[in-house]
């Protein structure tokens, strides 16, 4: 899949005549670039060299029983047992992998949900679906580096959690707490680009401290999704070719964690939207009630409405259960139209199909549902 991929953007590329130099790049100048000694000349230059998994001090990876999910990526066999270190999406859909192919899982969040970024229903509702699956999870817990222990077969790793203390084993351990930019080789010690925290740091522009050198995706934090990279990566074209631009919104970037069911949201979570005021509401749709995931005998899950009951305004939708990464494009698609939960409700879905749960909340959230 991946090579397929790779081979068809690589001939897009060629096609419009892009020359590609592969090597270790560095900057020289801001309008300079060594290229494993070839020196190129540029009027702009884009930096989008990605990231890197965060290191947990006492916990650096070993690629044999410490990981990080570039080391799973290359495994060629399922481990018996893992411990993942971390509950954001990259640690929960590598749990949810590993259930699938049979291992025992745990999993250690420090806060006291999981997927503590998104709405707190998606985050209670991922945490039962995956408990049913066999998972144990362990919230409000905190791992000690510092009293781990490695052997042979096992890692014993001593946790803090519900005012004790206990010992998790596991044959691997998966240290999934966020990444870093790779900012490292990158001669940005010759530049006026910044550096704070682990991420260059750029205007809404994407432009660096360098008015012709710009960065983009991973690189300078935020959402580090490839879609959201591709997206800054198309702005900063425009605005390196002098082309006037709109910034992003961030607020209507999907987000999608590929656990079994997907994990799903754009805009904002219930908590952001009180937080900034106004007649909040929220309401529900259980997949129980929507015909095709009873034919397909997949009903758990719900979508969930975030809107403001004055204006109608649709503020965010949350979505658990299969499917949920396809079926939040429609509703990306009513956050960039400022669509109301009315709007959302009265386009017609067809009948039967999973669309239909966005739809029904929508309309629950306007008032028109027959579920009223």
């Amino acid at each position: 899949v991946v090579g397929a991929l790779h081979k068809n953007l690589r001939s897009v590329i060629q096609k419009h005549k892009v020359a590609i130099i592969q090597g270790q790049a560095r900057l020289l100048s801001p309008a300079e670039v060594d290229v494993d000694g070839r020196r190129l000349k540029a009027k702009s230059v884009v930096l989008a060299t990605g990231s890197k998994p965060m290191v947990l001090p006492g916990l650096e990876p070993d690629g044999v029983r410490i990981l990080t999910s570039d080391h799973c990526l290359e495994m060629t066999e399922a481990p018996r047992s893992v411990a993942v270190i971390g509950a954001g999406s990259v640690g929960l859909e590598f749990a949810s992998f590993y259930l699938d192919v049979g291992a025992e899982v745990t999993v250690i969040e420090l806060l006291p949900r999981l997927l503590p970024l998104e709405d707190a229903d998606l985050g209670r509702g991922i945490e039962k679906l995956l408990a049913a699956r066999g998972a144990a999870v362990l919230t409000s817990a905190r791992v000690r580096p510092e009293a781990t222990r490695t052997f042979d077969n096992v890692v014993e790793l001593a946790v803090e959690h519900g005012g004790g203390e206990k010992t998790v084993r596991a044959e691997k351990v998966l240290v999934a707490t966020g990444r870093d930019g790779l900012t490292e080789g990158l001669g940005l010690e010759s530049t006026n680009v910044r550096v704070e925290k682990g991420y260059v740091q750029v205007d809404d522009r994407y432009r660096t401290g360098e008015p012709n050198v710009f960065a983009v995706g991973d690189l300078i934090g935020g959402l580090q999704l490839a879609h959201v990279a591709a997206a800054e990566g198309y702005l900063a074209a425009e605005a390196a070719a002098g082309r006037d631009v709109q910034p992003l919104d961030y607020s209507r970037v999907p987000r999608v964690t590929y656990t079994r069911p997907h994990v799903a949201a754009v805009g904002l979570t219930e908590e952001q939207a009180r937080e900034r005021g106004g007649n909040v509401k929220t309401r529900r749709f259980s997949y129980r009630n929507n015909a095709m995931a009873l034919i397909q005998d997949e009903t758990e899950g719900f979508v969930k409405l975030v809107y403001d009951a004055d204006s109608g305004d649709v503020l965010g939708v949350h979505i658990l259960g299969q499917q949920a990464g396809e079926l939040i494009a429609e509703a990306a698609l009513a956050r960039f139209l400022n669509a109301s939960a009315w709007e959302m409700g009265t386009n017609i879905h067809p009948h039967p199909s999973l669309s239909e749960v966005l739809g029904e909340a929508a309309q629950l959230s306007a008032g028109i549902s027959i579920y009223w």
